[in-house]
């Protein structure tokens, strides 16, 4: 008699269960569709006023204006932005809490620490990314050299001579040389300082020969004669200084290190969360009005078409500076 009641019963549990599981579903997605709800945290995983940080406030009131809601800027500074991306990996998947991530810092990780305590690609929804800028390669005035191919010329008849510095071993200075190194056979020492203002004084200074830099720092300096510069890192030429020519125009075709910056929301997100952030901020990069702010500092909007677009280039970089970091032997720290 129990059975039989029992197995009457069967029908209707598994018919609750399907419909709870479903009404589960449905809330869920009625959420993820809502989005945003409450205040949104953009995590800036570097001090105040770094560039990273100075780019998210050029457009978060403007982001949180066609949102809906606020958003706020967390600044969670600490092992070269690696304190900050751990957070946000760790962070509920609800959209509400995203990361603003630099490359090639972030994208390397994985082959420059030998435990970041994340994976750029396994571990966020790549949402969008923001601004992206060259960097220039200065040399001192000492150096015979007014152009790409007389510097290389002047580094390969000085082998282990000369030195050029940087900001850090994982700073895009760096990389960019180690791509040049390799492209052109050239031997030059790597000099990393704590920061980019004394890598800058010690070029001035003539106390290092060259050095990768952003058109903030090194165009004064250019412009006051203090450095001249022989290229430029990315695929085209530099709007603020359009008579430089790149890098890849001078016998090195296919060069191109862009660093950019991107946001980033823990594994897991709503696809509708990250498609509605990614399409707020991409609106908001494309005004003039931000378009003309950021050219003001030397970047650039960075517009992509799709989450997914954004995804794959983050795939493809994290792949590409993996090989070049394993084949200059940088190893992990």
């Amino acid at each position: 008699m129990i059975d039989s009641l029992f197995a009457a019963s069967r029908p209707v549990l598994v018919a609750t269960a399907v419909l709870g599981a479903g009404l589960a579903l449905g809330s869920g997605d009625s959420a993820a569709q809502s989005w945003p709800t409450k205040p949104i945290h953009w995590v800036v995983p570097f001090t105040p006023g770094a560039f990273t940080d100075v780019a998210a406030r050029l457009v978060t009131d403007k982001v949180a204006a066609r949102l809906g809601q606020p958003v706020i800027v967390d600044n969670k500074p600490g092992a070269g932005g690696d304190l900050g991306a751990r957070l946000v990996a760790k962070a509920p998947p609800d959209g509400y809490t995203v990361l603003l991530a630099n490359h090639p810092g972030f994208t390397t990780a994985p082959a420059l620490s030998k435990d970041p305590g994340f994976d750029p690609v396994r571990d966020y929804e790549a949402v969008t990314g923001m601004m992206k800028f060259a960097m220039l390669l200065a040399v001192h005035p000492s150096v015979p050299a007014n152009d790409l191919k007389e510097f290389i010329a002047y580094v390969k008849s000085r082998p282990g001579q000369l030195n050029y510095s940087t900001p850090g071993v994982a700073m895009p200075h760096n990389l960019a040389m180690v791509l040049l190194k390799q492209a052109a056979g050239i031997d030059i020492v790597h000099i990393a300082y704590k920061g980019g203002a004394p890598a800058t004084q010690d070029l001035v200074g003539g106390r290092v020969q060259a050095m990768f830099g952003s058109w903030v720092i090194v165009g004064p300096h250019m412009k006051s004669g203090k450095v001249k510069v022989v290229g430029v890192s990315t695929a085209s030429r530099l709007a603020l200084a359009p008579d430089i020519p790149t890098i890849a125009e001078q016998g090195y075709p296919g060069f191109d290190v862009t660093s950019w910056n991107g946001l980033f929301a823990p594994a897991g997100t709503p696809a509708a969360a990250v498609a509605k952030l990614h399409e707020a901020t991409q609106a908001v990069l494309n005004t003039p009005e931000v378009r003309e702010a950021v050219a003001k500092l030397g970047l650039e909007t960075f517009p992509i078409a799709s989450s997914a677009a954004f995804s794959e280039q983050v795939r493809t970089e994290v792949a590409k500076w993996g090989k070049i970091i394993r084949d200059a032997n940088i190893k992990p720290e």
